[in-house]
């Protein structure tokens, strides 16, 4: 089980990560600040590469949250609803709660109305990075596997779409390696 879920999170970082040449050691403020590198409008490769790892590192702790919280979802009751996490400013992870008219919505309403309160958020200057997963299925080798799909979104220019094979077996939930694809920004930019 969490050999499974290792693999989705190297699998995160292989997609993302060209950051691990000779990083300089930069602090937050110095990667996303008013007077730090990205103020300039040009990144040299180095800067780049650190602000890639600020993503990827990122953006693996919302997938760490997401898959923790969905394995319990589906070990406990075989399903898991459309669910969001953002993390703010101050690094820390907050999920994204709907109100009570909305969580009886259907799946799709439900995505859209995730998408439109982090794109909120987001146009606030409140949060960095946004993740959000739903159930699905893809079909390979001419099977139906149910999937976790997983989009996220990192104010730094990151923004893809996983799918991670979920299987349950004897009530444990199984992750395999995730198909990874580029998706265009829907949160923190317009295409």
């Amino acid at each position: 089980m969490k050999s499974s879920r290792l693999k989705c999170f190297n699998a995160l970082t292989f997609t993302i990560c060209l950051a691990l040449i000779s990083l300089p050691a930069f602090s937050q403020e110095q990667q996303v600040g008013e007077s730090g590198v990205l103020s300039d409008g040009s990144l040299t490769k180095e800067e780049l590469a650190a602000a890639m790892l600020t993503a990827e590192q990122d953006l693996r702790k919302l997938l760490e949250t997401a898959v923790d919280e969905i394995e319990v979802d589906v070990e406990s009751t075989g399903f898991f609803a459309p669910r969001a996490w953002m993390q703010m400013k101050d690094r820390t992870i907050k999920e994204v709660r709907l109100g009570e008219e909305a969580e009886a919505a259907p799946p799709k309403i439900k995505l859209q109305l995730f998408e439109a309160s982090l794109r909120s958020v987001a146009r606030h200057n409140k949060i960095d990075a946004a993740l959000i997963v739903y159930p699905g299925t893809i079909k390979q080798d001419g099977n139906e596997r149910r999937v976790v799909a997983v989009e996220h979104e990192h104010r730094l220019g990151v923004a893809g779409i996983k799918l991670i094979p979920l299987h349950l077996e004897n009530g444990n939930a199984q992750f395999a390696n995730p198909l990874s694809q580029k998706k265009p920004f829907k949160i923190f930019y317009d295409e």
